[in-house]
């Protein structure tokens, strides 16, 4: 005979056997950052990247390296309650009420500072699921993240998402490190964050610092973010940063960085066929 243990009492299994008490697990990211969310306790695993395929297109999990340096804005969505209880991805089952969520090529245990900006409200998730496959979409937020940062009455919103990477010794770097930093409310919660190069150094105090070539585009002069968003949807791009920025009354969408020559030289010829009257520019810089 086989018993199926609830949800409920299994993700409490597993927060006891990490040595995290459920108030802990519940409050932590609130106490130290205030941002409510989940428990930034788990160390992103070093894994190769993989590739898959849904739907007849195929995706490529991006490494932990690569994935630190993730800060996209595009639309998140959220899982209907009728997911409660179904198995993800990473092979947990989904519960509503944690702080999860599906991204297509963030690392499965990795963590991610997920913002509204509709209203600025943020919470913190971990990715434990590939998706969402429509391609407008960047982030399925659990329910509860979700509910959070204010989406379930539209269903859809405009997010950015900032990827945060645990190492073994506890540290947090990422791109959405710079977030956590305005918001950290002890100096313990500030400690834990740290930047990606000295982050590695940690990690692996003998090894040379590899100076690599990198490459960034930038879109200039569009007179509505609405305009510069349609690009950005146009390109349907999932592994390639595209963050839109505002300038002396413009938009300009900056594209990268790119560590591979030929595949900035095919992004630059898409974009100047879209372009129009936009202007293009291409820069090189040392990493």
């Amino acid at each position: 005979m086989t018993f199926k243990t609830p949800v409920k009492l299994t993700a409490l299994f597993l927060t006891l056997s990490m040595g995290i008490s459920p108030v802990q697990a519940k409050n932590d990211t609130d106490k130290l950052y205030g941002i409510k969310g989940a428990n930034l306790s788990r160390t992103t695993p070093h894994n190769s990247p993989k590739s898959y395929t849904v739907r007849g297109k195929t995706y490529t999990t991006q490494s932990h390296t690569v994935a630190k340096e993730y800060s996209k804005v595009g639309v998140a969505s959220y899982y209907h309650r009728k997911f409660h209880g179904r198995r993800t991805s990473s092979g947990e089952i989904y519960n509503s009420n944690l702080y999860t969520a599906a991204h297509k090529t963030l690392p499965i245990n990795s963590y991610a500072v997920v913002t509204n900006l509709r209203n600025n409200r943020k919470t913190i998730v971990r990715i434990n699921d590939r998706g969402p496959f429509s391609y407008d979409r960047i982030i399925d937020l659990s329910y509860v993240a979700a509910k959070e940062i204010g989406l379930i009455a539209r269903g859809t919103g405009k997010v950015k998402v900032e990827a945060l990477h645990i190492a073994p010794n506890g540290n947090i770097s990422g791109a959405g490190t710079k977030t956590l930093a305005k918001y950290a409310k002890t100096k313990v919660a500030s400690e834990r964050l740290v930047n990606i190069e000295k982050n590695e150094k940690k990690d692996r105090p003998n090894a040379p610092k590899a100076v690599k070539e990198q490459y960034t585009l930038k879109m200039l002069n569009f007179p509505s973010e609405k305009q510069a968003n349609n690009i950005i949807t146009r390109l349907a791009l999932d592994n390639i940063n595209a963050e839109i920025n505002h300038r002396n009354g413009k938009y300009e969408i900056h594209f990268g960085p790119l560590e591979d020559k030929q595949r900035t030289t095919q992004l630059k010829a898409k974009l100047q066929k879209i372009a129009g009257e936009n202007p293009l520019i291409v820069y090189t810089h040392k990493n």
